[in-house]
C-alpha cells in the first residue's frame, strides 16, 4: 500500500515538474493566424468603437447636438477615427511591448501602462551616440522627401479613372476639415503613434520570426497599404511602410519609423491648404527632383547605419 502511494506521488511531482510544450507553428495557417491576429483584433475593436461613437453622440442629452453633429460630421469623423484608434490600440499594448525592438529594458513586473510609458521614455529620451543621432535624422528628410514625390505622382495621376476613387476624396475632405492644430494632434501624434505600434511594432516584428527582413518590410508595408482601403492610399502607404520598415530595421530603434511618420503626415496636412504647393510643385520636374532627394538620401541613411553597426561589432570584439 506504502509502495503504491509514494509511487502515485513520485508520479505527481513528475507530472508537476514536467515543463510545458508549446507547439511550434510550422503550418503556413498558424504563421498567418499569429500574425493576422493583432490586426484583426485591432480592426474590429476600432471599427465597434467608431460605431458606438457615432450612434452614442448624436444621442446626447445635450440641446442641440444633432444639429451640430450634422454641421460638423467631418471633423467630428476625423475625432472619433482617432479616439477610436487610440482605444484600439490598447488592446495590443502587452503584444507591442513584447514583439517592439526597445531602446533599454522595461519591468515587466509593473503595470501595462507604466512599461508603456518606460518604453516611450527609453526609446525616445535616452541618450545616444553622434552616429545613432545622425541616423534618426536622417529618417525625417527621407521621409519628407518621398513622400512629396509619391503625393506629386498620385496628384499627377487624378485624372487615371483606376486612381478616381470616391472613397479617397471622401477620406481628403475629411481629413483636411480639421483645424491645423488638431490636425497636428491626430495626424502628428495620435496616428503616427499608432500605426507604427501595429504595423511596425508588433506586425513587422512578428512577420520577422518566421520570415527574412526583406519579406518582412514588404508583407507589413502592403498590410499597412491594404489598412487604408482605397486604391491611391494603397500605393502610397505601401512605399511609405517600405519605408518606414527599412527605417525601423537598419536604426534599430522604434523612434526612427515614428518620427518619420511625424514629419511626413504633418508637412503633408500644412502642405495640403497651401496654394503655392498645388501650382508650382505638383509637376514632373519636382516629382523627379524630390524622388532623386529621397534615393540620396536613403543611400546615405543605409551606408551610415551599417557603418554604425560595423563599428559596434568591432568595438565588441574588442571589449571580449
Amino acid at each position: 500500500m506504502g509502495n503504491q502511494m509514494g509511487s502515485k506521488k513520485n508520479r505527481s511531482e513528475k507530472t508537476k515538474r514536467r515543463a510545458r510544450i508549446t507547439p511550434r507553428r510550422t503550418t503556413l495557417l498558424q504563421k498567418l493566424a499569429y500574425i493576422l491576429r493583432p490586426f484583426v483584433l485591432y480592426m474590429l475593436v476600432k471599427t465597434a468603437a467608431m460605431l458606438f461613437l457615432a450612434i452614442a453622440i448624436p444621442a446626447l442629452p445635450i440641446a442641440g447636438i444633432t444639429a451640430w453633429v450634422e454641421r460638423n460630421v467631418s471633423p467630428l469623423s476625423a475625432v472619433v477615427n482617432g479616439a477610436a484608434s487610440l482605444l484600439a490600440v490598447g488592446f495590443l499594448l502587452n503584444d507591442f511591448l513584447i514583439e517592439a525592438n526597445t531602446d533599454g529594458e522595461v519591468d515587466i513586473d509593473k503595470n501595462m501602462f507604466v512599461q508603456f510609458a518606460s518604453f516611450l521614455k527609453a526609446t525616445f529620451c535616452r541618450r545616444r551616440t553622434a552616429q545613432k543621432k545622425v541616423c534618426l535624422a536622417l529618417c525625417v528628410p527621407l521621409g519628407i522627401t518621398a513622400a512629396l514625390s509619391l503625393n506629386i505622382l498620385i496628384a499627377l495621376a487624378a485624372g487615371n479613372p483606376l486612381l478616381d476613387s470616391k472613397k479617397y476624396q471622401a477620406v481628403e475632405a475629411i481629413q483636411y476639415s480639421v483645424p491645423v492644430w488638431l490636425g497636428i494632434v491626430l495626424y502628428g501624434v495620435v496616428s503616427p503613434l499608432v500605426e507604427e505600434m501595429v504595423f511596425r511594432g508588433v506586425i513587422y516584428n512578428r512577420i520577422k520570426k518566421f520570415y527574412s527582413a526583406p519579406r518582412a518590410v514588404v508583407f507589413s508595408a502592403l498590410l499597412f497599404g491594404m489598412f487604408h482601403a482605397n486604391l491611391p492610399q494603397f500605393l502610397y502607404g505601401t512605399a511609405m511602410g517600405i519605408l518606414m520598415a527599412v527605417c525601423y530595421g537598419y536604426c534599430g530603434s522604434f523612434a526612427a519609423p515614428v518620427w518619420m511618420h511625424v514629419a511626413v503626415n504633418v508637412v503633408v496636412f500644412l502642405l495640403s491648404g497651401w496654394s503655392m504647393w498645388t501650382d508650382f510643385f505638383v509637376t514632373p520636374f519636382w516629382g523627379l527632383v524630390f524622388a532623386a532627394a529621397s534615393a540620396g538620401l536613403l543611400t546615405a541613411f543605409i551606408k551610415l547605419c551599417s557603418q554604425r553597426e560595423k563599428t559596434q561589432k568591432e568595438a565588441g570584439k574588442n571589449a571580449g
